[in-house]
């Protein structure tokens, strides 16, 4: 038997619902709360979280608001929006910045099992940046023998 394939509009309005939902439920918002913010009536809510009505883009941008949460939350695919459901607010914010898009990409075809040699090598990239700053306000490395740093402050 053939299963009908679902078009496009469906999928988006499936997804947008899904999502709608899920960023609500972490506000602690009922449908009631978030359509007296949106200006909307509840059930308009009921009927997008179902999949059942796609709302106009004016009415996205009102959620959008009402959630405090930039548009894109609504429409990025699901790998991505996996990664950014996991981070808090203020790293998904850093994470506009396009080299950290990239990377997330790159990170999406990833084997499980090299995801602990790039954490490590995201660990020792951020210790060799410590070391960097502590160089430069001239404090001695753990590796460094206090003489040697007494010596240079006598210069």
């Amino acid at each position: 038997m053939l299963r009908a394939v679902p078009d496009a509009k469906e999928m988006i309005k499936e997804q947008i619902g899904k999502r709608l939902r899920d960023l609500r439920q972490r506000k602690g918002l009922t449908q009631k709360g978030m359509a007296k913010m949106a200006g909307v009536d509840y059930t308009y809510i009921g009927k997008i979280e179902r999949g059942e009505q796609l709302p106009s883009l004016n009415v996205l941008i009102r959620f959008a608001e009402c959630l405090s949460l930039p548009l894109d939350r609504f429409f990025m695919d699901e790998a991505t929006w996996r990664l950014v459901s996991l981070a808090p607010k203020d790293v998904y914010e850093s994470m506009q910045k396009e080299n950290l898009w990239e990377l997330l990409r790159l990170l999406e075809g990833v084997p499980e099992e090299d995801i602990s040699l790039l954490t490590e090598i995201v660990h020792v990239l951020k210790k060799h940046r410590e070391i960097s700053v502590t160089r430069k306000e001239g404090l001695p490395m753990v590796a460094e023998s206090q003489a040697g740093y007494k010596k240079k402050n006598k210069k």
